[in-house]
């Protein structure tokens, strides 16, 4: 996600809007006008703590079981575009891999959280079923909970029917004129690790989003005039009865499943590395969609030699508005774009949030606990498109690891989610081109492809990142990430 406040405040100043005294971008954004967010302050009354020992090089090949794994989910639903629902059926087939027998089984439903019932939104869920017997559930906030009994190394089934009420507000969950979003739209299976379930709570400024790599079959009924992008690849053509159009899509080895309607899309397409670039825009987005397919062409290309292949036949760029900029799910991004934007910030947020492709979407974290290792990664990644990785030069900030987990700098309220932005964002990809300086770029970007290859379609932690740049280079990295923050004891 690109929401970094350097992009907010180039915004605000642009359209010559600032808030009142004592209003900031911390605030939520749904309420907000467009356009009307000032940058954190850079005031920092924070003290660094205790630094941390040295990670102990002993533990690091622990190997920790997440599961349940192989998530087989098939989604059938209708969206009635006139009063912003959707209802449908969801079921989902997995293994519990975890070497123990569970009694329950979690799910997230991020359409639940606060600032979006606020707005109308919501999520419900009925007729929960375990391996097609009823079962005993509870929604509070964001997380469901279903009694079930998972045996060890089998497969079970959860199903259930499900209604969303899609909120007004141009997010990355909701509807505004002719566009609807649809982020984490759907309740998704939560990980089970050595923390025991994860159920986080939403995080409206960046993301709370864990999930293991699966396969989903999502057929959507809606009117027919509706033009979808979609993660995944449609099936055939949409069948029509009436005024409605059922289009069904397919996606393998995807962590989520997101979509983008618009009536009034126009669609230009190109291909690169035998993957097509899809660019879904409205007529008022038209002076970018050249700049939105090149930037897409270009960063597929780039990325693809510097960290891994691109693995999925399609990638779909939207544009949209929004509050954020853009917003990352698996083969689909998310571009909101401003009356005010310029072709180099579309080119380089849309670089961002491809980027979001390889570090979340192929390599995926636990996005709460550890999130500098997709955003820190995401921001190197669009520094390096733009040829400006000279420029990384933030400095830390005291008392914030690059390694703390969400809930860290939330406790501080205002102030910790402006360090959030500027340590988790600009110092972290700063990190990263530190250490890219340290070993060279021959030798960076060979470990880089070497993490690819060790954790595609797996989850990765601060502790297998270190241990695989250290393994791939030969040389021994605990000072320079005691260094620059970073510490493994902050995961234990």
């Amino acid at each position: 996600m690109w929401t970094t406040w350097k992009s907010i405040f180039a915004s605000t100043l642009a359209l010559g809007t600032m808030l009142a005294p004592g209003v900031s971008f911390a605030q939520s954004p749904v309420d907000a006008p467009a356009g009307a967010y000032l940058p954190p302050q850079p005031k920092y009354a924070i003290t660094a703590g205790k630094v941390p020992e040295p990670f102990n090089k002993q533990t690091r090949n622990q190997h920790v079981t997440r599961g349940p794994i192989h998530p087989d989910y098939k989604i059938h639903v209708t969206y009635d575009s006139q009063n912003h629902i959707i209802n449908g059926k969801l079921s989902v087939t997995f293994t519990n891999n975890t070497g123990v027998r569970l009694n329950e089984v979690y799910f997230n439903l991020w359409g639940n959280a606060a600032n979006f019932r606020t707005n109308g939104g919501g999520m419900d869920v009925k007729n929960v079923k375990v391996n097609g017997k009823t079962a005993n559930h509870h929604l509070q906030e964001t997380a469901l909970h279903i009694d079930a009994t998972l045996p060890k190394n089998r497969k079970s089934t959860v199903s259930m029917d499900f209604t969303v009420h899609v909120p007004k507000g141009q997010d990355r969950f909701g509807w505004d004129g002719d566009t609807v979003s649809l982020g984490n739209w759907f309740p998704i299976l939560a990980v089970y690790d050595d923390e025991g379930w994860n159920v986080d709570p939403y995080f409206p400024y960046g993301e709370s989003f864990y999930s293991l790599t699966g396969n989903f079959d999502v057929t959507v009924t809606t009117d027919k005039k509706q033009v979808i992008a979609a993660t995944g690849t449609e099936i055939g053509k949409p069948k029509l009865k009436g005024n409605l159009a059922t289009h069904r899509y397919i996606a393998k080895q995807v962590r989520d499943f997101a979509m983008e309607m618009n009536p009034n899309y126009k669609i230009i397409s190109t291909t690169v590395n035998k993957v097509k670039v899809n660019v879904y825009y409205a007529e008022e987005h038209a002076k970018f969609s050249q700049d939105l397919l090149q930037s897409g062409v270009d960063s597929i290309k780039l990325f693809s030699e510097k960290f891994g292949a691109y693995p999925w036949p399609e990638l779909d760029v939207v544009s949209m508005k929004g509050w954020f900029g853009g917003m990352e799910y698996p083969q689909l991004v998310m571009i909101s774009l401003r009356d005010n934007a310029t072709p180099a910030w579309v080119r380089s947020v849309n670089a961002h949030e491809i980027g979001h492709q390889w570090f979340y979407g192929i390599i995926g974290n636990n996005e709460y606990d550890e999130a500098w290792l997709d955003e820190s990664f995401a921001t190197f990644a669009a520094a390096l498109y733009d040829n400006e990785l000279d420029q990384l030069t933030a400095e830390p900030i005291p008392g914030f690891h690059l390694s703390h987990p969400i809930s860290y700098f939330t406790a501080y309220g205002q102030e910790g989610i402006n360090a959030y932005y500027d340590t988790v964002y600009d110092y972290g990809a700063r990190t990263l081109n530190d250490l890219r300086k340290l070993l060279g770029d021959k030798q960076f970007y060979a470990s880089m492809q070497a993490y690819y290859k060790q954790k595609k379609f797996d989850i990765t932690t601060t502790k297998d990142f270190i241990r695989i740049m250290e393994q791939t280079s030969g040389r021994d990295l605990d000072k320079f990430f005691a260094e620059h923050y970073v510490f493994v004891s902050d995961q234990e």
